[in-house]
């Protein structure tokens, strides 16, 4: 059975932080993305890219923005985890919660 390649997708806007204190990854910080990609690398196996977008920053194409509005109509919480295009966590999260998600995710090939 072939393994479905897995997209990791992290939606924020830094500028609508939901606490004071330092809550959690950073997912702005292009070390904790590097840092995200060393241990699903170590951990899989495979390079599994992880695709960041800043809501805040202009480079957002349509499906970004798409996730704006739901963002904006649901009311979820910053950042998204998106694995394969599916909301997996709205709100804060670590690394250790991502590897979990892929994990699972390569388990069940969903």
């Amino acid at each position: 059975m072939d393994k479905k390649p897995v997209q990791i997708t992290i939606i924020n806007d830094p500028a609508r932080q939901e606490c004071d204190a330092s809550c959690g990854t950073d997912w702005s910080s292009p070390e904790a993305i590097a840092l995200a990609e060393q241990r699903i690398k170590e951990r899989f196996g495979d390079a599994i890219p992880i695709t960041y977008f800043d809501l805040a920053g202009d480079t957002a194409g349509k499906d970004v923005l798409d996730w704006n509005d739901e963002i904006n109509s649901k009311n979820l919480s910053l950042p998204l985890l998106l694995l394969n295009g599916q909301l997996r966590i709205s709100g804060r999260f670590d690394i250790r919660q991502l590897l979990d998600i892929i994990e699972v995710q390569m388990e069940i090939g969903v």
